[in-house]
């Protein structure tokens, strides 16, 4: 083509046909830049294509990330339903007896209130995506505004549920329950235990002495022990209440943005 191209000019200079000469050197120039034109229209459209593929592929991997963190909601709501029931069972008990008598089923329900649920966020591909800058690949700006404020919400939910933990179960209550439960000769019940077999296998390690389990009920039934654990299993009730009911509207966002993800990737096929 170049060759072509190169001999018809050489015959025009050749002829000495100067206006032919120039109409077809500025028609040659025209044709060249519209050559480059389309060039670069191919080019930006496959490099928008790339794109358009990867943020496809982001989409499908967030939407993975989001169905785990549903999971994992539901194993922490279910958990805080445990410890909601066992303490209301133990404060219900102790109104029906008045005071720590027939303690047997009780004492287990005890023992899992020494236990809490550390909350992960499972969105691994938003985070990636957020730190490398990779959110602007998301085309549709709702979508897009929607996935940073769910990072902004589960990250503080997340920060507050470990420190409550950690402060609020750990320092403050499962002392005084693991001191007076009763662990040694009960452990833990077995809807508890199943929801620990649920991950990795445990199972509680019981000493048989009904010494034990007599001198616990003395030291349990103290007065002023009595005030401190119904204080502290009606505050560790309240404590799960709220928890869940963090986790409940975590899961109403979650599957809120899971919807506008599956919207989102079924537009465009």
């Amino acid at each position: 083509m170049i060759k072509f191209f190169r001999h018809i000019r050489q015959s025009l200079i050749m002829e000495n046909k100067t206006g032919k000469y120039l109409k077809y050197a500025i028609g040659e120039i025209i044709l060249v830049v519209i050559g480059i034109l389309i060039a670069l229209q191919i080019n930006n459209w496959n490099e928008n294509q790339k794109l358009r593929n990867q943020e496809i592929a982001y989409l499908n991997n967030l939407k993975g990330d989001l169905q785990t963190q549903l999971n994992m909601l539901d194993v922490y709501i279910d958990y805080e339903n445990i410890i909601i029931d066992h303490s209301n069972d133990i404060i219900e008990h102790y109104e029906l007896n008045g005071g720590f008598n027939n303690m047997d089923s009780v004492f287990p329900k005890l023992n899992d209130l020494t236990t809490r649920w550390t909350f992960s966020n499972a969105n691994t591909t938003l985070l990636q995506m957020l730190n490398s800058n990779q959110i602007n690949i998301i085309q549709n700006t709702d979508l897009k505004e929607e996935l940073i404020a769910f990072n902004q919400q589960i990250d503080l939910f997340a920060k507050n549920t470990n420190i409550n933990n950690t402060n609020l179960v750990d320092n403050l209550t499962t002392g005084t329950f693991v001191e007076v439960g009763g662990f040694a000769s009960y452990g833990n019940s077995d809807r508890m235990v199943q929801k620990f077999n649920d991950f990795y296998p445990f199972k509680n390690k019981i000493v048989n002495d009904n010494e034990l389990k007599e001198l616990t009920i003395q030291i349990i039934s103290q007065p002023k022990n009595k005030l401190e654990i119904m204080n502290k299993v009606s505050y560790r009730n309240t404590i799960s209440s709220l928890q869940k009911s963090g986790n409940e509207a975590l899961r109403v966002r979650t599957e809120q943005i899971l919807k506008m993800i599956n919207d989102e990737i079924n537009s465009r096929t």
